[in-house]
Order: structure tokens, then C-alpha cells, then sequence
């Protein structure tokens, strides 16, 4: 794919998308750009800006940080384009994934119709950590994806199971940005509930 001109390209990405629900981009985010976001999550996480979940205990994650929405936002065109969907935005997750995480099978919520998961950088010393996704409960069309830095995964997370198996590295970091159609049945989801985007507090409710 690299060898392509963009419009190949955003070709390609558009009808494997449309056609499996997911397609790999690399090289979606300048390297730089990654290292200065990567950063900033380890900055909030010294801060004790980033808490551990009930789906990764043992890494920490932020909601609705208002930097990553910033750049949630500053990428809603290029993805739109990338699978020819008039997208929306919703809400940005990112986490610290540390050594022995996994991530359960699941789907996401409508808020999560369209997503992306971008991989911003790693211990140097660690491998990256595959991200798995099927379209039957992770038993049939399984598929393993290394998402090189800057690269990334836009998927369907209402349709596809995905999840990640044991991690054995140090640290790695990675934000997902979520958008749903402009023109679908989750559009009312845009903003995730919330006022406005880089806010963590929800005005209205949404569709779990």
C-alpha cells in the first residue's frame, strides 16, 4: 500500500472497509506527532490523570482528554475520506498498556460505530502487541494485526469482536478515536453525551 498514490490508496482502504468492516492504514500519523502524544499520555499518568479499568486493571487509561479530542477532531476528514463516510466524533479513549494486560473479546457500544486505534509508541525493547478482530466471536475469520507506530486500524467496533491476547512487554501506548455515520441510525451519539468534545462529563444519556 505504500507504494501507492494517495487516491489508490484511500481506494483500496475504502472498499476492503466496506467490504470485511475494518482495513489497515499505515502511516496514518507522523512519527513526531506520535512521540509528542506518546508523551503527553506519560506526563497524565505521572499526573495520576490516568486510572486502571474494569477491561485493563493493570494498565491506566483517560477519557475525553482534551488534547486527544483536539486530535480526534483534526483526523474526522482524512478517516472520512479513507472509507467514504461522513463521519462525526465522539469520544477518545487512550491507555498505558503494561506487562501481562489483556483485553477481553467484546464489541463496542454505538458510540464506538467507527473507530480507529493508532498505535503511538512502545518500550524499544518490547514488541509491539497484536490487535486480534472476527467477525464470529473470535472463533471463525480470525485476523492479527501488528499496528506499526503511526499506523492504524479503522473497524467497525459495533460489528467485529476484537481483543488482545497476554502482552509481554513493558509499555505501550495507544488512543482510540471513535466516530459514528453522520448520516446513520448513532448520529444522535456524537460528542458521546457530552457538550462538547475534551469534556469528560456527560449532559445526556447514551446508548450502552
Amino acid at each position: 500500500m505504500e507504494n501507492l498514490d494517495k487516491r489508490e490508496s484511500c481506494l483500496n482502504v475504502e472498499q476492503h472497509f466496506a467490504k470485511h468492516g475494518w482495513a489497515y492504514v499505515p502511516n496514518l500519523v507522523d512519527k513526531y506527532e506520535c512521540e509528542m502524544l506518546t508523551n503527553h499520555l506519560h506526563l497524565m499518568n505521572d499526573a495520576g490523570k490516568m486510572k486502571a479499568d474494569r477491561h485493563c486493571p493493570l494498565s491506566t487509561g483517560m477519557y475525553g482528554d482534551p488534547v486527544l479530542d483536539n486530535f480526534l477532531e483534526l483526523n474526522r476528514s482524512k478517516i472520512s475520506k479513507l472509507v467514504n463516510i461522513s463521519l462525526l466524533p465522539t469520544y477518545t479513549f487512550a491507555r498505558l498498556y503494561k506487562t501481562k494486560e489483556t483485553l477481553f473479546i467484546h464489541k463496542d457500544r454505538p458510540s464506538c460505530e467507527i473507530s480507529a486505534t493508532i498505535t503511538l509508541g512502545h518500550d524499544e525493547n518490547s514488541k509491539i502487541w497484536p490487535f486480534f478482530f472476527s467477525k464470529i466471536n473470535g472463533f471463525e475469520d480470525v485476523h492479527r494485526q501488528v499496528i506499526e507506530v503511526g499506523g492504524a486500524v479503522l473497524y467497525r467496533g459495533m460489528d467485529l469482536w476484537h481483543w488482545r491476547q497476554e502482552y509481554r512487554g513493558k509499555w505501550q501506548a495507544q488512543v482510540f478515536l471513535h466516530y459514528v455515520d453522520a448520516n446513520g441510525p448513532n448520529a444522535d451519539q456524537a460528542y458521546d453525551g457530552r457538550e462538547k468534545l475534551g469534556s469528560r462529563k456527560r449532559i445526556r444519556k447514551v446508548r450502552e
